[in-house]
């Protein structure tokens, strides 16, 4: 158990796709730097923390961590062993991941620039201007789906992926847990912004809330599971919906969207809350990564450096990702 958890299986070798998509991800972040400025580069890295991860976010997630403890669907300790992990990957969010989505972000976007510079819509002066930023988030929802979904299809992305299902006491931290080379896949969401951008961009504050709707559905509450939070979630993903997306022993590619419901309906792929809904146990079936429930002792630090390495090794002989294939689903016609 002691050589699993260190991740010092003899016969590993790299696995050169999830390589691939880590030096992209250097790439684009070496272009952002380029297209922001390497003097402006603190700055800009310092207005966005403050809006991902600024008092408003910070704010709405200790309200949800107090409801967690007031109504929790899953009664935990306040330090459960996955509360403090997602801690770890909140600390490594506000400190390196959000510089990293600023670089990658301002690189892909200097990218989709200079090689195809026609996707940038004209300024249209007689729409309206919130009428674009209502197209541009339902246009940036669906990006993220699909961003998702993909990441639930290949393998390579899976891999990056497969630590965020790994969390087997599911809270608003969750949110959180991921790996930073993940985010090179959700690029995409950043096409409506390039697009749309001669014509305003989202004010900060709708930003902050969209991130905030983003972040509940990880949430170990019940809302989704009621009458009337059943309803809802025909439209809007709540912690019901969208912990059965995290189920251990249940298919985890349904279920994908991030604030609609309505992308997972139209892909068929949705399974919807049923009045007799309970919270399912989550997580990875046969735990094929380390996770920071096992052991007598937690070994979080440990388990952490694992977590984030463990994408870039296969057994040798074994294909890329086969390991933690995740199951298909494919919903009745």
């Amino acid at each position: 158990m002691r050589s699993r958890l260190l991740g010092t299986r003899p016969a590993l070798r790299l696995d050169l796709p999830v390589v691939a998509v880590a030096a992209v991800g250097v790439w684009l972040t070496w272009r952002g730097v380029q297209a922001i400025g390497a003097s402006s580069v603190g700055q800009v890295v310092a207005g966005a923390r403050h809006q991902l991860i600024g008092p408003a976010v910070a704010a709405f997630v200790f309200v949800v961590l107090v409801l967690e403890r007031l109504r929790p669907a899953q009664p935990r300790p306040a330090l459960a062993r996955g509360h403090v992990h997602d801690a770890l990957y909140l600390l490594l969010y506000a400190v390196a991941v959000v510089p990293l989505i600023v670089l990658i972000g301002a690189g892909f976007s200097s990218l989709v620039r200079s090689v195809a510079p026609w996707v940038v819509l004209p300024r249209i002066s007689s729409v309206p201007q919130w009428m674009f930023v209502v197209v541009a988030l339902v246009t940036m929802d669906f990006c993220n789906w699909f961003a998702h979904w993909a990441n639930h299809r290949v393998l390579v992305l899976w891999r990056l992926h497969a630590v965020h299902h790994a969390q087997e006491e599911m809270s608003v931290l969750t949110s959180f847990r991921a790996h930073p080379f993940v985010h090179v896949s959700f690029l995409v969401s950043a096409l409506p912004a390039a697009v749309l951008v001669r014509n305003g961009v989202v004010p900060a504050e709708v930003i902050v809330i969209y991130i905030c709707l983003a972040a509940l559905p990880h949430a170990n509450l019940r809302w989704g599971s009621g009458p009337v939070g059943r309803t809802v979630s025909r439209v809007l993903v709540t912690p019901a919906f969208h912990r059965l997306h995290h189920a251990v022993d249940g298919p985890i590619d349904v279920n994908m969207g991030t604030i609609l419901t309505v992308w997972d309906a139209v892909a068929r792929c949705a399974v919807w809350p049923t009045a007799d809904w309970t919270p399912v146990p989550t997580g990875l079936l046969d735990r094929p990564i380390p996770v920071e429930q096992s052991g007598v002792r937690p070994a979080h630090l440990r388990t952490f450096a694992v977590q984030l390495s463990e994408p870039f090794f296969v057994r040798a002989g074994e294909p890329s990702g086969a390991r933690r294939r995740t199951p298909r689903h494919v919903l009745p016609t």
